[in-house]
C-alpha cells in the first residue's frame, strides 16, 4: 500500500460528484477507471517500440523490401 496526500476539498468534491462511500473506493474506482481509458486510447502505433540498442543499420534493415522470390507477376 503507498501513501499518498491529497486535497481534503478535492477527495470530498470526489465523493459527493461520484457518489462513493469512502476516500479509499473513490480513489481505486478512479484509478481503474483511468487505466482501462488509456488502454482503450492506445493506438497500434502507440504500441509500436524499437531497441534503443539498435544500430541504424539495423533499424533501416526493419523497413527494406524482401528480394524479389523469382516467381512470375502477371501486368
Amino acid at each position: 500500500m503507498t501513501t499518498i496526500e491529497l486535497e481534503d476539498n478535492l477527495i470530498q468534491q470526489i465523493m459527493k460528484t461520484g457518489h462513493y462511500k469512502s476516500a479509499q473506493k473513490a480513489i481505486n474506482s478512479i484509478l481503474s477507471e483511468y487505466i482501462i481509458h488509456q488502454h482503450e486510447n492506445n493506438s497500434l502505433f502507440d504500441e509500436l517500440t524499437t531497441d534503443v540498442g539498435m544500430s541504424d543499420d539495423e533499424v533501416d534493415s526493419l523497413f527494406e523490401r524482401n528480394n524479389d522470390t523469382g516467381r512470375p507477376v502477371d501486368l
